[in-house]
Order: structure tokens, then sequence, then C-alpha cells
């Protein structure tokens, strides 16, 4: 099913067969239309300014960041959790890593006048205006400019934000890629409406973003072969989403939820941050958690009956929301051992697939990275 208008929603537009875009009813005045793929319903800036590829990982434009689509459920939880177990503190560090992809992010983004806008300050505002629609798009905020003070301060506001902590990170790296200075962010909520300041400071360089660093694996070579739409070339598993631009969401329609696609570089800049500073037992903490909060969201869905070695067609979901790349599932004597490569993060990934494979039913699971790019999980059914 493809994206469909309504209260906003993005699709064709008016139920005109062909029609290549719609009024860009919830952006700025500098985005008066969405562009829409005429044949998949899925909005330009999600298939064209993306590479799907053969690996299971979908990368930005200029192939040098790694995105996924994501429940936002998990992101909330994810942070949520790991925040509970070692600190509030914690959150620093979530901010700041975050802000580290963000920035880099924005800056493959300043192509055309985006880049010359950075550099003339009197143009900035519709920078920002046009950062706030893309945040729309992604599915991260129903974001808006509330105020622009030249070299001094941005401020945005939004009501359905995809997380808290990371959209600060967002914002903080936008700010530093616009600007090309350090900032500060002051977070405020009320009344269920999030506004964020952030305060250019003095500084050109900003250390507490600049430590950390891009951590690639050469993929596994994947071999998938999307069905893709013929216009705009995106695997047509992602025009089952669906688009609401003003409310900043995007909704996976098989199971009802709000997801994002994000960067992921910070969310791994964090994890490894962590898992340095407080033990090895983060990895089997954050499966468990993972596993526990996909399986909250799995009654929703309808499964299929299949033979155990048939279950990698289940599993298939994580190719093209760019998560890895399921290779096989095979009986063992007490379970299921799968096989995924390119997985965006080694617990997380695992503790999905493992709640995906188990369909509900009491087991144990362990993975173990058996090379790099190359993760094996076991299921052992109690």
């Amino acid at each position: 099913m493809n994206g469909q208008e309504g209260s906003g929603k993005a699709s064709h537009s008016d139920g005109l067969p062909g029609r290549r875009w719609v009024r860009g009813k919830g952006l700025s005045a500098f985005s008066p239309v969405l562009r829409m793929c005429k044949e998949c319903g899925v909005p330009l800036d999600i298939s064209k300014g993306h590479i799907w590829e053969e690996h299971g990982r979908i990368l930005s434009h200029d192939a040098s960041q790694r995105l996924i689509i994501v429940e936002r459920k998990i992101i909330d939880g994810i942070l949520e959790k790991v925040a509970v177990k070692v600190g509030k503190d914690v959150e620093k560090i979530f901010i700041y890593a975050k802000a580290f992809d963000a920035s880099h992010y924005v800056r493959s983004m300043m192509v055309g006048w985006r880049k010359i806008a950075t550099g003339y300050p009197l143009v900035r505002r519709p920078f920002y205006e046009l950062l706030c629609d893309r945040a729309r798009i992604l599915g991260m905020a129903d974001a808006r400019l509330l105020d622009y003070q030249k070299g001094r301060e941005v401020k945005i506001s939004c009501t359905q934000c995809y997380n808290r902590t990371f959209f600060a990170g967002d914002i903080l790296g936008a700010v530093y890629a616009g600007e090309n200075k350090e900032a500060a962010i002051e977070v405020v909520e009320n009344d269920g409406e999030i506004v964020y300041t952030a305060t250019v400071l003095e500084n050109d360089r900003c250390e507490a973003i600049e430590r950390y660093a891009f951590s690639w694996e050469v993929p596994l070579p994947g071999y998938i072969s999307y069905k893709r739409c013929k216009r705009c070339g995106i695997p047509f598993s992602v025009s089952f989403f669906s688009w609401d631009i003003p409310s900043g969401l995007m909704v996976d329609t098989h199971n009802g939820e709000q997801v994002t696609l994000i960067d992921v570089a910070g969310m791994n800049a964090a994890y490894s941050e962590v898992k340095a500073k407080h033990g090895s037992w983060v990895d089997e903490f954050l499966a468990s958690e993972i596993k526990t909060m996909v399986d909250g969201i799995l009654p929703d869905l309808v499964w299929k009956r299949r033979r155990t070695e048939e279950r990698i067609r289940d599993l298939f979901f994580l190719a093209y929301r760019g998560m890895g790349n399921p290779i096989f599932t095979e009986p063992t004597a007490d379970g299921i051992r799968a096989r995924i490569e390119n997985p965006f993060n080694y617990p997380i990934v695992a503790g999905i697939a493992a709640s995906f494979l188990a369909r509900g039913k009491p087991m144990a699971f362990d993975w173990e990275r058996s090379m790099p790019g190359r993760l094996e999980l076991n299921l052992h059914f109690l």
C-alpha cells in the first residue's frame, strides 16, 4: 500500500494519477510542494536522497553515512533503559554522539544553494527552514523554526519528536555545520511542546563533537535483489510506509508503528563509549532489552506458517530497513541458528532477529561476532 493523502498525508496528489508532487502542507514556504514518485508514492527526498545497496545497508546520497529505518519505540526504549541502568549523565554522551553524525549528514546535503547559504548569514534562515522540512519527511519530528538570530541563536519547536535526547543532538549538529561554531543546547518542554534553543558560542571547533569518528566495517557481499520501483529505484517494500508530513510522522502500515529514517554512526559511537566505560555486560543487556521491546510490537503482525529453514524470509525486513543482510536460518537440536551479515549494530540486531524468530515462544538466545560483518545467532527453545 502506498502512502495515501488525507489530513496532509503524502501520496499521489488529490487522487489524480501521474502527478509528481503534492502541496507541501506542513512544510515551510521554501518547500511549497512535496516531490513524490508518481509510480510508488514515496517522497523523492527519501528515494533519491539515499542509496539502498545490495549488502543490506542504506547509505546517504554521497555514500558517506549509514542509516536505518527503525521504530520510534525502539529508539526511546534503548535510551531510556541505558539511562536507568548507568545514570542520567549518559544523556550527554547521546547528545554529542548524535550531533557528530548529524553534522556530517547535514554537510552531505550542502549542495547547490544550501552550500552557499552557510557562507552568507542573510540566507541561513531558509537553510534551517529546509532542515526542519527534511526532519518532517524523515519522520523525525514536526520541526518548526521559531527564531533565528544571525550567528547567535537557533530556536526550533516540535510536538511529535522521535526522541527528545537524540533530536537535541540532531539540532546541535545542524547548527555546528551551519554556523561552523560550537553551540550549547537547551531543551524545555511545556504542554507537550518541546522547544530546543541552540546558542552559538565563540569557539570554532567543538571537541565534544569532533572527538567521535566513523567506524566502518568493510561490508560482506550481499547480492540482494530487490524488487525496485522502475522510476525512483527504491525497494517496493518502502512504499508500504505512509507519511503524515504536517505531523512529522512516518508509519509502517504493516504494524501501525511510527518509524524514522536516521543515521546510525552516533548511536554506534554512544554504544561503544558506554561499553568501554561500563563493561561488556552492555552487549547482553542491549540484546535482551531490545528483544523484549520488539516482543511488544509483534502481536500486531500476522504470522505465516514456515518451516525453520524458511524463516529467513521473515527477516528480510532487516535488509530494506538497512539493518543488515539475513543469510540463512536452519534447525538445531534445540532451536534455530541464523546468520545476519553487515548488521548496523550487533546486539541490537541480535535482539530484533531473536524476537522475530522466536514468535513469542519461551527461549534463550546467544550471539557472537564470528568475523567482521558477520552475526551468528542461536535460539534455544525452553
